[in-house]
């Protein structure tokens, strides 16, 4: 008899887990800032283009953006001075994260398993033998349903050459935006641990302040913004994640235009 509730306790503790883990792609993508490009005629949609990748990883952003300002009736031109507009961007980030579940998978599945046998009029011996299979099987099946999250963060400045000379006067302190994540929503999610980057444990945090103060005349108007990508799913692989994270940062950059 306690072994069937044991047993039973853990089948339904960890069915409770499995199905609620992201099986289903999840994708998102954010900007920091809008921008506001002038409008120009037809004959003087001219634009150079310019993408790099620091990141580390394999991504290529170049062939779908310039599609998209193709379709968008753009003429793509290798000479910056014969362009209206220059857009350069820079995909800075492209990491991989996963929620820590295990433990606390075990301790809320471990819970569940004692309540079940319990509330089937189990003793406290009983209680105790379910809670530990539930623990058991919620440990198990935390690490093996663990989300897998690939971000990315893409730096877009985009220049619009000006009629006349444009005057500037910047003083600013720079920084280098960072990703901060928080737990995916959902009960037994509750019970997960923090995302942690699984391919590297040191962080660098610098003290160092740039500061800028400068005059002077250029021929172009220029605005900044950053777009964040991301995709979650259980077990996600950067093969299957970068092309969906690429249409999500192309399509963004595109759309400014």
């Amino acid at each position: 008899m306690l072994n069937s509730k044991i047993i039973l306790s853990s089948i339904i503790a960890g069915s409770l887990l499995a199905g609620c883990a992201t099986t289903t792609l999840q994708t998102s993508a954010k900007m920091t800032q809008s921008i506001f490009l002038d409008p120009v005629a037809k004959d003087k949609k001219i634009i150079f283009v310019s993408i790099k990748n620091t990141s580390g990883h394999d991504v290529n952003l170049e062939n779908k953006i310039l599609q998209g300002l193709q379709n968008k009736g753009y003429t793509i031109t290798d000479d910056p001075d014969a362009a209206t507009y220059i857009l350069m961007t820079n995909v800075l980030y492209c990491d991989k994260k996963s929620e820590t579940n295990s433990v606390g998978s075990a301790v809320g599945l471990g819970a569940t398993g004692a309540a079940i046998s319990g509330y089937n009029g189990g003793g406290a011996g009983s209680m105790i033998a379910a809670g530990a299979a539930g623990a058991v099987v919620g440990g198990v099946l935390g690490k093996l349903t663990e989300d897998t999250i690939w971000q990315m963060q893409v730096d877009v400045n985009i220049r619009q050459k000006a009629k006349g000379a444009v005057y500037s006067s910047t003083g600013n302190i720079a920084g280098q935006a960072t990703v901060r994540d928080s737990s995916k929503a959902g009960f037994l999610n509750a019970f997960g641990g923090s995302i942690k980057n699984t391919e590297a444990s040191g962080s660098l945090n610098s003290n160092q302040i740039n500061t800028t103060n400068q005059n002077y005349e250029r021929d172009y108007v220029e605005k900044s913004t950053i777009i964040f990508a991301e995709a979650t799913k259980m077990g996600l692989e950067l093969p299957e994640a970068t092309p969906i994270l690429e249409d999500k940062v192309s399509s963004q950059v595109v759309g400014l235009f």
